[in-house]
């Protein structure tokens, strides 16, 4: 009896703020022209425009749950066709490809993480389009990765790794807004939180006091939650609203749990 042989496919994961539109699929259909086969992950196209400290969020939480060797094609990147370097960094199990402009601040500042940091080469991506380097640097970059071919990148010094100001100062900021208005933030959640009905959460120097609660419906219509987040961090919530119109919060505003 013959017995299956398990395939391991290409995987291919995407982050941009491209939202929907043919940008994806060009990229798409490039990996597909070379590898028929390959398993392509969207992973979330609606990160908040130019926002680089949600693009950074979003992968650090999801990159450790995909298979290893996946390659991540992360795009967010105001400065794209300026003079920011396109770079590759390799963990080991997981590989990311990407502009050199916080994105990776995560992978970068794990102290669990060991990892190698290449700049993909200017002869690479010297003849690419300046304005959509998804599709002309990026996505071809991380086909040739995939081939095997590394002849594409150089090291680069980890001194030149740029990295998100606001969370290497340590401050507690917004990180993340999805589509219902729920409020992520890099605050983790503690024990002590759970001991008191409310806290006292400052939001761009305004106070609010909000109730701690394990679903939306422990509080009425419209009221404001805050909980543990499936990520381990503080989230702020409302009820059949959004926390993000009641708290007129942006990504990136400044966030603290006072005493």
């Amino acid at each position: 009896m013959k017995q299956n042989k398990k395939i391991n496919r290409r995987v291919f994961a995407m982050i941009t703020d491209f939202g929907f539109d043919f940008s994806v699929a060009s990229m798409k259909a490039l990996i597909l022209k070379e590898f028929s086969d390959a398993q392509i992950i969207d992973v979330d196209h609606s990160i908040k425009q130019f926002s680089i400290l949600s693009g950074a969020f979003v992968i650090d939480k999801i990159y450790r749950y995909f298979p290893e060797q996946t390659i991540f094609i992360c795009v967010v990147d105001p400065g794209v066709g300026s003079k920011r370097e396109p770079i590759f960094i390799d963990t080991g199990n997981y590989r990311f490809i990407g502009p050199n402009n916080g994105l990776f601040h995560y992978i970068l500042t794990d102290p669990k993480i060991s990892y190698k940091s290449c700049a993909i080469k200017e002869e690479f991506r010297s003849i690419r389009s300046t304005t959509f380097h998804g599709r002309d640097l990026f996505t071809p970059a991380a086909i040739e990765i995939a081939r095997g071919n590394f002849d594409i990148v150089q090291p680069i010094d980890k001194e030149k790794l740029v990295l998100i100001s606001p969370l290497n100062s340590g401050l507690s900021v917004i990180t993340y807004i999805d589509g219902f208005g729920n409020i992520k933030t890099n605050i983790s959640f503690r024990d002590e939180f759970k001991k008191t009905d409310l806290l006292k959460i400052n939001v761009n120097n305004t106070l609010h006091l909000i109730k701690v609660s394990n679903t939306f419906s422990d509080v009425s219509k419209r009221e404001l939650l805050c909980y543990k987040g499936s990520n381990d961090t503080l989230e702020i919530a409302a009820n059949l609203a959004s926390a993000e119109q009641i708290l007129n919060a942006e990504v990136g505003d400044s966030i603290t749990v006072e005493q």
